[in-house]
C-alpha cells in the first residue's frame, strides 16, 4: 500500500497501540496508570527473559507476533519494554493531564510511524542509520499538525503562538526521532520531547 512495506505497516500498526494507555493517562487517575505500567513493564520484561532463554517460546512468540518484531529483535530485547518505560518515566515526572505529556505520546505513535514508513518507502536522502530527509520531514509534518490540534484545542494562547509553539516542537521532535539515542528510541521519544516542551513553554 502506498510503497510502504508490509513488515513496516504492521510494526506500526502495532506501534499505535500505544493509544491505550495514552487514554488510560487521560482518563484514569495517575496512580493506576503507573501501577498499570508498572505490571505491564515487568510482564514484558518476564517475557523477553524468558524468550531469550527458551528458543522454542521465542519462535513462537515471533511467529504469534507475525512481523511485529524487527529482524534485529530476533534475538535481543524488542522496542516494547522501552516504549512502557518511557511512557511510566514522563507521565511519573510531569504530573496528570498534562498537554506536552499527551503531544509526546502522539509525537511517537504517529510521527515516529511515519518517520519509518516514509522513509523505507521514499527515502532516497539518507542521514545515517537508516533515517533519511524524507522520513525525518513526514515526521515534522505529522507532529506540527499534532501540535495544532492539541495546543490550538487548549485555547491558552493566541494562534500566532500556537503555530510557533507546534512548529517548534514538531521541529525538536524531528531532531529527536533522527538520532541514534542509546537503548531506544521508543524511550527517549517520549521522555526528551515532553521535556523539550514543557522548556518551550517557559520562553513563551
Amino acid at each position: 500500500m502506498f510503497g510502504f512495506p508490509k513488515d513496516e505497516i504492521k510494526r506500526k500498526t502495532f506501534h499505535i497501540l500505544t493509544l491505550i494507555y495514552v487514554a488510560a493517562y487521560w482518563f484514569l487517575p495517575r496512580s493506576v496508570v503507573l501501577w498499570g505500567l508498572a505490571i505491564a513493564i515487568f510482564i514484558v520484561l518476564a517475557g523477553e527473559f524468558i524468550r531469550a532463554r527458551n528458543e522454542k517460546f521465542n519462535v513462537f512468540i515471533l511467529k504469534v507476533l507475525g512481523g511485529v518484531h524487527r529482524e534485529s529483535e530476533t534475538h535481543k530485547i524488542s522496542g516494547l519494554p522501552w516504549t512502557l518505560t518511557g511512557a511510566f518515566l514522563v507521565i511519573l515526572l510531569f504530573g496528570e493531564k498534562n498537554l506536552f505529556v499527551l503531544a509526546s505520546f502522539f509525537y511517537l505513535a504517529f510521527g515516529d510511524a511515519c518517520a519509518a514508513l516514509f522513509g523505507k518507502a521514499y527515502g532516497k536522502h539518507k542521514i545515517y542509520a537508516g533515517k533519511s530527509l524524507e522520513g525525518t520531514f513526514a515526521c515534522f509534518a505529522i507532529c506540527f499538525i499534532i501540535g495544532l490540534i492539541i495546543f490550538g484545542s487548549a485555547g491558552v494562547a493566541g494562534f500566532g503562538t500556537v503555530v510557533l509553539f507546534s512548529f517548534l516542537g514538531a521541529a525538536m521532535a524531528a531532531f529527536i526521532e533522527t538520532i541514534p539515542w542509546p537503548l531506544n528510541d521508543n524511550l527517549w521519544m517520549q521522555v526528551l520531547n515532553a521535556g523539550v516542551l514543557t522548556l518551550l513553554a517557559k520562553m513563551f
